[in-house]
């Protein structure tokens, strides 16, 4: 059992080391792994996750790959801000077009340290296998227990192998599940079932890891909302995006962002649009495209398969 000294300095070490990620990313300045080479899938700008664990993360996706023909990426960045995690994830799984072209099986796995989101996003060939309930599964019983924990690396390689094994219909090949980060599958899934056991144990120190809990969640309403155009106040907060029409690589997407005041309670609406996609000056028509990022590729590069979504898939928090 955690101790309380334990759980304090657990909570005050992700509450600081979370103020230590300053770099605040947009889908467009995130470090496309493809301009290494076709054999990288992992965006780890940041360092969050270790050698070891993107080793493993690029070997199961080159596997996953090689055998379905779904191309997986994992990004894990310190913040993105206040951009929603959703909108996020979308324009850069459309941005750098990841799963095949015309089949659209790519798998957008993307973490994030500050807001605690954790997201899943699916291509629409995929939706079929890799359905939005079993990404809902995959991050609570695969990820959550490891990140609450701390292990961020372990909870990202656990539901890589997951994603691997639902995909290919089976158990992942025997160099995969002996690789060091995927070894405590038993161990995470054993601490969910102990959340519930601690439960009765609340008490008074409880309450007070409850209440610094609640402290650093205030500090959340000191960042910048959307502005409410009736009170005037920063305090709106997105409801849901609607997309209207997706990007192509003829025209531009469309769509419309839902807002409510936590003040007065007015709610609104803006429309988006989106720039259409664009190949990359380094693809090909055999090798597939990508959204342009501005920057030039290496002539090592490679590309993602020009695949797109429609927002599939799902998120979570810990």
């Amino acid at each position: 059992m955690i101790t309380f000294a334990r759980k304090t300095i657990l909570l005050v070490a992700l509450f600081v080391g979370s103020l230590a990620y300053a770099a605040e990313y947009k889908p467009a300045t995130v470090p496309d792994p493809k301009k290494a080479g076709q054999e990288f899938y992992v965006a780890n700008p940041d360092e969050i996750l270790s050698a070891d664990d993107v080793e493993f993360l690029n070997e199961c996706a080159r596997t996953l790959e090689k055998e379905t023909q779904v191309e997986m990426c994992v990004v894990a960045l310190g913040s993105i801000g206040e951009m929603d995690c959703f909108d996020f994830c979308y324009e850069l799984f459309q941005r750098w077009g990841i799963g095949g072209k015309n089949k659209n099986t790519g798998v957008l796995v993307c973490f994030v340290l500050d807001s605690h989101d954790i997201r899943i996003m699916t291509g629409t060939g995929i939706e079929g296998v890799l359905t939005d309930a079993k990404c809902s599964e995959i991050i609570r019983q695969e990820m959550v227990p490891a990140f609450r924990a701390d292990k961020y690396g372990e909870g990202l390689c656990l539901g890589a192998l997951r994603i691997y094994e639902i995909c290919t219909d089976g158990e992942a090949p025997e160099e995969l599940q002996n690789m060091k980060s995927v070894t405590n599958r038993g161990k995470y899934a054993q601490m969910a079932s102990n959340d519930d056991d601690d439960e009765d144990e609340f008490g008074t120190e409880g309450w007070i890891i409850l209440a610094m809990v609640l402290f650093c969640l205030s500090l959340a309403f000191f960042r910048p909302r959307a502005k409410c155009p009736k009170c005037k106040k920063r305090k709106g907060e997105m409801t849901k995006n609607v997309v209207k029409e997706q990007a192509t690589y003829t025209h531009g997407g469309s769509g419309t962002r839902y807002y409510k005041c936590k003040k007065c309670g007015h709610e609104w609406s803006v429309p988006y649009t989106t720039d259409k996609l664009t190949y990359s000056s380094s693809s090909d028509s055999d090798s597939g495209s990508s959204w342009s990022s501005g920057s030039s590729s290496s002539s090592s590069g490679g590309s993602w398969g020009g695949g797109s979504t429609s927002g599939g898939g799902a998120g979570g928090k810990w």
